[in-house]
């Protein structure tokens, strides 16, 4: 048994649930192509879901401070808990290699 740990994801896995990672929970929201704004909302809509599963299942919701934001185990992640990252192709580098990035 895992306990409920894992990685847990949608049909497309655009979307996914990790349990008792680093800060206990992370939630992420990722797909190819240009949709900032479309990946932003699914995130959105998957915090969302999960904080009301929490909130049905326990009567408890995500640990709030009014003065450090939202809690962590992980102090570096304290505040809003939100990291946004963009993994980017530069078509022609790639192809050259490593040695070309050093110049």
């Amino acid at each position: 048994s895992t306990g409920g740990r894992g990685i847990f994801h949608n049909k497309d896995k655009t979307i996914r649930v990790w349990v008792t990672e680093e800060d206990q929970l992370r939630i992420f929201s990722m797909e190819k192509g240009g949709d900032v704004l479309g990946v932003f909302k699914r995130l959105a809509k998957g915090i969302q879901a999960v904080g009301d599963s929490v909130q049905a299942e326990s009567g408890k919701g995500f640990m709030l401070d009014e003065k450090y934001g939202y809690v962590h185990s992980c102090p570096t992640n304290l505040g809003t808990g939100m990291r946004a990252s963009v993994h980017i192709d530069l078509q022609g580098w790639t192809a050259h290699g490593v040695d070309k990035l050093k110049a």
